[in-house]
């Protein structure tokens, strides 16, 4: 009987060892994850070694082998030309209490005032360009860039954002033997067929998903309208092109464009762009003067990530505080474009 007992307390003893293990093991577990979540919170950018990553909303961790969501390299720019718009603008718009001198136009972080983020913007616009196209093509009012890697063939994808009845380079893209998809909520049209390979959407681009979007009323909209929009990353998942390259990215969407970059550098939409073409906005009542720093931060991004110009066309702006205007073109290739 006494074996017995004995026996039966060497079993309850290793039951108990074994589930005060089991409980560790779970509790530091927890906590490792407690850190991880800390450490890396949804959509955050973590640096390591230089190397930044994008994680996506719905993505909850950082894969160190997803390459997917890292930049690798970051294009190196000089922008030292820059410090006579910095003084222009400086003359136009500022006062005593800013020193232009602290201002670096190589870095971002010393860019403070509404007016030092306008010069810097109005520079990129007129700066020279990063990339010297050797067959500039045009494609109705736009221009392809055809230099080897970049060139656009047939079987291409080109999606174009802001048409306003205008499918001249939309046309002239379907001539090329490239599958086209166009989009504009302000048009009242429904969607529809166009012809030959091209695609009419009544959708527009945002850095959200609703089908309850009020525009603001300007030249292109004129009365009340509640537009469908969606995301980039969301509008290729409804056309069934999750994966595929867009040969050729093209918006013009009146102001809106600034949150869409924002949202495509964020969502690692831009490593599917072979090409970009962008023609940006900066109103007199729209965007706010108090956002110009963050605009122009995320056009310095979007330079960095590997985005040169091949061709530039500054718009008559008028350079007044009551009707401050500044709109221009830019055409851009992806030298850091690799296949997906």
């Amino acid at each position: 009987m006494q074996t017995i007992t004995k026996a039966l307390r060497k079993i309850v003893l290793f039951c108990c060892f074994v589930c005060f293990g089991v409980g560790l093991g779970l509790y530091f577990q927890a906590v490792r994850d407690h850190f991880d979540t800390v450490s890396a919170p949804v959509g955050s950018k973590v640096r390591v070694d230089e190397l930044v990553y994008r994680t996506e909303q719905e993505k909850h961790t950082l894969d160190s082998n997803d390459n997917s969501n890292l930049v690798q390299r970051k294009d190196t720019i000089d922008n030292s030309g820059a410090i006579k718009y910095l003084n222009k603008y400086k003359e136009l718009f500022g006062n005593t209490t800013v020193d232009v001198t602290q201002a670096d136009p190589n870095n971002p972080d010393t860019i403070k005032t509404w007016w030092q983020g306008a010069a810097m913007i109005d520079w990129y616009i007129h700066s020279p360009l990063r990339y010297t196209c050797k067959q500039r093509v045009a494609y109705g009012n736009w221009g392809v860039c055809q230099d080897v890697p970049y060139s656009v063939n047939r079987s291409c994808l080109v999606y174009s954002f802001g048409i306003n009845n205008d499918f001249s380079f939309d046309d002239a893209m379907v001539d090329q033997g490239c599958e086209v998809h166009s989009f504009d909520p302000s048009m009242n049209q429904s969607d529809h067929k166009r012809g030959r390979n091209n695609t009419f959407h009544n959708l527009g681009l945002s850095n959200t998903n609703t089908d309850a979007f009020l525009p603001r009323r300007d030249g292109y909209v004129q009365d009340n309208q509640v537009w469908r929009i969606r995301t980039l990353k969301a509008i290729k998942q409804m056309l069934g092109h999750d994966q595929r390259v867009i040969d050729v990215l093209k918006i013009d969407v009146e102001g809106h464009e600034w949150t869409v970059i924002d949202n495509l550098i964020e969502t690692d939409m831009f490593r599917y762009v072979r090409q970009f073409l962008l023609e940006f906005h900066l109103f007199s009542d729209w965007p706010l003067k108090q956002d110009y720093v963050n605009l122009y931060k995320i056009y310095t991004r979007l330079r960095e990530m590997g985005f040169r110009e091949f061709s530039v066309g500054p718009h008559p702006k008028t350079l007044t505080l009551d009707h401050f205007n500044n709109q221009g073109d830019s055409e851009f290739v992806n030298v850091f474009f690799t296949q997906p």
